[in-house]
Parts: C-alpha cells; structure tokens; sequence
C-alpha cells in the first residue's frame, strides 16, 4: 500500500508532463469557378495534383426574378473529377426572401440533385443580409435535409462572426468556410482598390478560432479592375471575364491579391496554426491565359507559406539606330509597374 502511495504522485507527474499534440497546418484547397469541361482548366486540374488536397468547382447560380429562380447549371452530369466539393451560389437577388417551403422547393431540388452526383460537400455560396441570418439559418436547414448524407457547408463573411445568430448558424455543422476576401471599391480613381486586408484576417481568424466550430478560410488569388467614367463615379469593375465590349473607361484602377502579405500569412498559420482552422481555399485555382490571376509559380509558393522577393529589371535591346527598353519581370511573384 505504502509503495502504490508512493507511485502515484509519481504517475500523476508524468501525465502532467505529457506533450501535448501539435495541430495539423491548414491543407491547401481551391475553388474552380472556370468552366470545367475546357483544356486548360482540365490541365490545371491536372497539375494541381500533388499540391491541392480538395478542388471545389462552380456547380450552379441561382438568381431570383421576383416569381422564381433563374438557374444556370455548370455541371449537369457525372463529376468532372472524383473526390471534389461542389459551390452552388444565390446571389443577392434572393436577399429578400423569407425562404418559405414553396422558396425553398426549387433549391432543394437542385440540391437534391447535384448530392446524387456523389461530391464530398456542397457549399452553399448565399449574398445573405447580416440582418437575415435567422432565414438563412432555415434554408441550410432544408438543403442540408435534401442532400442526406452529403455534407451543405455555409460560405460567411467576418461582418458576421459577432451577430447574435452567427453561432446557431455554423454550431451541430461540419464546418462552414469564412471568406476573407471581398472587394472593397474606391469612391475615386486615386483611392487603393482593396481584396484582402491581412490585419483584419488575423482578427476574424482568432474570433472564429474561439467558437470551437471547424472551419476553413477563402482567400484572393485574383485581381480587379474597376473602370470609372468621366464624372470619376465606378462604371465597371471586371475580375474573371474581359470587358465588356464598346466601352472605354476614362479612368482605372487595377489590384492583385498581394502574394507577399499572403505567404507571410499562411507561414503564420502553419507555423502555429490556429484552433480549428482545417484548411485554406483559394479563389481561384491558376488557368492558363488567366490575366487577373496568379500564375500558378506564384501559387504553388504562396499557398506553402514561402514569398519571393521582386525582380523587375529595365532591359535594353539594341536596335539599329536606336534601342527599345522594355520592364520585365524575371521573378516568381507579379510586381506592379514602376510609377
């Protein structure tokens, strides 16, 4: 007896020293919101094999006329690829609704539907107002009971993290993605057109970290450019697709997700990797030809946490008579134009 009193301040000691299990770094993710069918898409999902552990491609846009939903279906038949997620998104014409059984029926259909193709998830991509969580929270309801055992995982922004319905939201979910990147336009030609702001992420990270529900972080790969008019007033702003054809801008302004805040981010993370962060998703996975975009050199380094320094050089190229100068940019990472 006198030996068992002896052993168990010792068993206790050790069990009080016993290191604790360090948390996994965030897996690498990104979002397809390219046509999925085209060659070039079909080869960057091809060479984003090895790096990207989940690809999660643009399945459906939903728009409400005012009497019902206008759809556009991206994928209609089997999966382009096995093992991928898939984004439904409801744009804010639908901000309005109360997501009514009879608002809900063709959703839910949808939904029913593209759980039939067997993705690891659907996310539910919704322009909802802070005001009209509470509705949002019935819609998810609904969706998620029309996908049965497919996961529906909720896309939210951090202006939501502090409301009152936030955690009813996102609580007995398998997780929800918080997105971190939004444009924020400038009210003149000469303000900084924003995507990501690394300070603000920190905050929204650290707050969601301490609901202790998993979640995931949508960050920017891509640019913007916003076109102003003559009277300096926003006319235009283009981020996937060219612009629109027959008009001119008198003004614009142009921003790339920064890769160096971002990398130096993302090193954070993996080195110390917050509570219940599983994953980063990146919007948008690198195509060829995709100007507003990173090339994937610059993705493939960013999304492990390593930054590059710039290298933009002037190099003159004799001509007869006269020399052509070009600036050229010979590093891995896009650099804006000298002033």
């Amino acid at each position: 007896m006198m030996a068992l009193r002896w052993m168990l301040p010792v068993i206790l000691l050790l069990a009080g020293c016993r290191k604790e299990v360090p948390r996994p770094a965030p897996t690498i993710q990104a979002y397809v919101w390219q046509d999925s069918r085209k060659a070039e898409v079909i080869r960057a999902i091809t060479l984003s094999r090895g790096t990207i552990s989940a690809l999660h491609l643009r399945a459906a846009e939903l728009r409400w006329t005012g009497r019902e939903f206008s759809i556009e279906r991206v994928i209609t038949g089997k999966l382009p690829l096995a093992d991928c997620g898939l984004v439904m998104r409801i744009g804010a014409s639908a901000s309005g609704l109360e997501w009514t059984e009879a608002e809900i029926r063709e959703v839910a259909e949808l939904v029913k539907e593209l759980a039939a193709l067997k993705p690891i998830e659907i996310q539910c991509d919704y322009d909802c107002p802070q005001s009209r969580l509470d509705r949002y929270i019935v819609l998810l309801d609904a969706l998620q009971k029309a996908a049965g055992p497919v996961p529906v995982i909720p896309t939210t922004l951090p202006s939501w993290l502090d409301a009152p319905e936030f955690a009813k939201l996102v609580t007995g979910r398998p997780g929800y993605v918080l997105q971190v990147h939004s444009l924020q336009l400038p009210k003149t030609p000469d303000e900084p057109v924003l995507l990501f702001d690394p300070a603000a992420t920190r905050l929204a990270v650290k707050r969601a970290s301490s609901l202790g529900v998993p979640f995931r972080v949508a960050m920017a790969t891509y640019g913007c450019e916003v076109w102003f008019g003559p009277d300096d007033k926003v006319m235009d702003v283009i981020s996937e697709d060219r612009g629109p054809e027959g008009k001119s801008p008198a003004r614009r302004s142009f921003s790339l997700a920064d890769p160096i805040e971002s990398a130096r981010l993302i090193r954070e993370w993996n080195q110390n990797p917050p509570p219940g962060l599983n994953a980063v998703i990146w919007y948008r996975l690198p195509i060829d030809g995709d100007r507003r975009n990173w090339p994937w050199q610059t993705f493939q380094l960013v999304a492990k946490g390593e930054e590059r320094p710039a290298s933009v050089v002037l190099e003159d190229v004799p001509q007869e008579k006269v020399s052509d100068l070009f600036i050229v940019n010979r590093g891995e990472f896009p650099a804006p134009l000298p002033a």
